[in-house]
């Protein structure tokens, strides 16, 4: 007899950032995010997680929480193998709660993949057993930045992903220079999180940068909407341009692309869930645009989806899954394990 789901458990998960985590959109010392806990009559649980954001701040726990609660009727009882469907139907009623919704996804998708004695890497397609991820420097002080980057060096890491604040452009440049310092054969991404006023700002800014820093990638310079300014940047620089907010959305990438307005496409669960991530990926495989994936501040039972669909599908030229590396408490129980900056899927998973 299929499973069926008996129960649904939405916990409230507060995790204490180890240090402030500092973008252009704010900053926070501690991750409000929430757990979902999907029970099957065959006693499997599925998890799922979801993360607030300061890029949006309307999805805090209250709202979230709320918003899956009036799910629950529409799923109790229902046979875990309709999933696809009980994810679609998902979708249609929290489409103004994205982060729920893939938490939610989440752990539907677990549930049945554990109680089929099989793995979300399995049914992403299996190509990688690991990944080597970048790790995240806020808008930290320049001493601060230096400081975390010589110790991430030591334990493996070899790139890094430095946020700017598009306000302040000689903070900006010394806490690059200072991140360049500390481990000069390091790659760099910069991730502005909206902080440019425009592309003219943004160009103005990435001239100001020393030829020597090997900076790879910059994420989503500009305003999510200003898919104009955006196109602008990426017609203009040699490096790869990804957008992140702006393709909160399979919908939204396809526009993206339409438009040409970037060069890469950042997918995130919390953002798209993992079948918008999907259709993401093979859109842009289709337009040849690179991929990034990156995350919010899951711990690894969070996060581990996220490996999971990196590893399984190869798809992606840059990984920012580092998440768990930055709270306190990573989360127990993740099929994955962490090794400096490799990410490997456990053998139980395949």
């Amino acid at each position: 007899m299929t499973p069926r789901i008996i129960k649904i458990q939405l916990l409230r998960w507060n995790l204490p950032m180890k240090q402030i985590f500092i973008t252009a959109r704010g900053q926070k010392t501690e991750s409000r995010n929430l757990l979902v806990k999907i029970r099957l009559s065959d006693e499997t649980t599925g998890i799922g997680e979801a993360s607030a954001s300061l890029a949006w701040p309307d999805q805090t726990q209250a709202a979230m929480s709320r918003a899956l609660s009036g799910l629950k009727k529409d799923l109790i009882g229902k046979p875990i193998s309709k999933y696809p469907k009980l994810i679609r139907n998902s979708w249609k009623k929290l489409s103004h709660y994205p982060t729920a919704a893939a938490a939610l996804e989440c752990a539907l998708r677990d549930a049945f993949a554990l109680t089929n004695k099989t793995s979300l890497w399995k049914q992403f397609g299996g190509k990688k057993r690991s990944v080597t991820t970048a790790l995240t420097i806020s808008a930290w002080p320049t001493a601060d930045a230096a400081r975390a980057v010589r110790s991430a060096y030591q334990r493996g890491f070899r790139t890094f992903k430095i946020k700017l604040t598009g306000r302040d452009a000689d903070g900006d440049l010394q806490r690059i220079q200072a991140v360049h310092a500390a481990a000069p054969r390091a790659r760099l991404w910069l991730d502005a999180n909206q902080g440019f006023r425009n592309a003219a700002a943004t160009l103005a800014f990435m001239k100001q940068l020393d030829r020597s820093w090997p900076v790879d990638l910059l994420e989503q310079p500009v305003p999510k909407k200003a898919l104009t300014e955006l196109k602008k940047v990426t017609q203009a620089l040699k490096i790869p341009v990804c957008a992140d907010e702006s393709a909160r959305s399979a919908a939204d990438a396809r526009k993206i692309i339409r438009k040409k307005a970037a060069s890469a496409v950042c997918v995130k669960l919390a953002k798209s869930g993992l079948s918008g991530a999907l259709e993401i990926i093979a859109m842009a495989r289709k337009a040849h645009l690179k991929l990034m994936i990156s995350c919010m501040a899951e711990s690894a039972i969070g996060l581990w989806p996220s490996v999971a669909l990196a590893c399984g599908t190869g798809a992606f030229d840059f990984i920012d899954l580092d998440s768990h590396l930055l709270v306190k408490n990573p989360g127990g129980n993740p099929g994955f394990k962490t090794e400096g900056s490799r990410l490997t899927v456990l053998s139980r998973n395949g």
